[in-house]
């Protein structure tokens, strides 16, 4: 019945989207406006540019990241997207790991060496589609994802099977700061909150909502902060290589069954840093509160097509551009 009333939402979501594009096509201008209020957009965790670029556009993310429970390790990202219009667009990404540690799957050795590393593994391929419109000054974006299993399911990244979401994002800016809300649901925790890395993944039905505010920094520059919480609606599985807090350890890997054992919150801090038209710095914070777990990130990011970055002139400069008739 939950998921259900998502579908429903998600439908009539496309169907006031339709009508908003037949709205724009009639104001010429609206779609220009609203791109330039817009924030730096993202490829599942591979940021792009500051504005919808149409045609295919791509980029690689290196990461190190720290999570409390396994330690530091590394991350490559590539994403790969393509605009049809200011309004759809459609992208795909994955995650390599160089490496990785997990639980000791060896019952010989797991007591006195409890991790062990875990190179060279990959999680699920993600897919999402999206629709952008801008009701009454508002950015929201309705997306449909997708998971192909290609992930590690020995190292918690991946079910092993095809899973799926759909949410509605919101943001509403005054001047350089923005309220955010997001909601949605689907049968997998995957595919909620990509930027955040994660030692486990979980099947069962669950919804998910965000709330916080974004604030556009000079040079492209972008920090948000949000509250989130993920909801378990039946039945779930958690598939992961280590032992969830208040769950048994086990010498293998973790396959636990239960109503809640999904259900999470916390909230999540970021900031994005655009070194140069193709570089993009990105770091973030995320603490889980019923897991008692704090993530760190910190990478690089280049982007195939990129956005040059606004520099501010001083007095002089401008001054002599307006003698050169370069400036009005």
């Amino acid at each position: 019945m939950a998921l259900r009333l998502v579908f429903t939402r998600f439908a009539w979501s496309i169907a006031l989207g339709l009508f908003w594009l037949r709205a724009d096509a009639q104001s010429p201008g609206s779609a220009t406006a609203a791109n330039q209020q817009e924030p730096i957009q993202q490829v599942n965790q591979v940021p792009t540019s500051a504005v919808w670029l149409k045609g295919m556009n791509g980029g690689v993310a290196f990461a190190g990241i720290h999570d409390s429970s396994i330690g530091w390790y590394q991350a490559i990202t590539p994403g790969l997207s393509y605009e049809f219009s200011h309004r759809w667009s459609t992208d795909a990404s994955f995650t390599f790991y160089p490496y990785r540690l997990a639980s000791n799957q060896n019952p010989m050795t797991s007591t006195s060496e409890p991790l062990v590393s875990s190179n060279g593994v990959i999680g699920d391929t993600l897919f999402g589609f999206h629709g952008r419109f801008n009701p009454r000054g508002l950015l929201t974006t309705s997306t449909a994802s997708l998971t192909a299993p290609t992930g590690d399911k020995a190292s918690g990244l991946s079910t092993g099977r095809v899973t799926f979401d759909l949410s509605e994002h919101v943001e509403k800016y005054l001047r350089r700061t923005g309220l955010i809300v997001d909601a949605g649901g689907g049968d997998s925790s995957t595919l909620f909150n990509q930027l955040v890395t994660k030692d486990y993944s979980s099947l069962g039905p669950i919804a998910h909502f965000q709330a916080g505010f974004g604030i556009i920094l000079p040079r492209r520059m972008y920090f948000r902060s949000l509250a989130y919480e993920q909801l378990p609606l039946g039945d779930q599985k958690i598939y992961s290589s280590l032992s969830q807090p208040g769950q048994p350890g086990h010498p293998s890997m973790e396959v636990v069954t239960g109503r809640k054992i999904s259900e999470d919150n916390g909230f999540t801090s970021s900031m994005s840093i655009p070194l140069t038209e193709h570089w993009i710095f990105q770091s973030y914070y995320n603490r889980s509160l019923r897991f008692r777990i704090d993530t760190g990130y910190f990478g690089f990011t280049y982007v195939l097509k990129g956005t040059p970055i606004p520099h501010r002139r001083s007095l002089i400069d401008r001054a002599i551009r307006e003698a050169e008739g370069l400036e009005p």
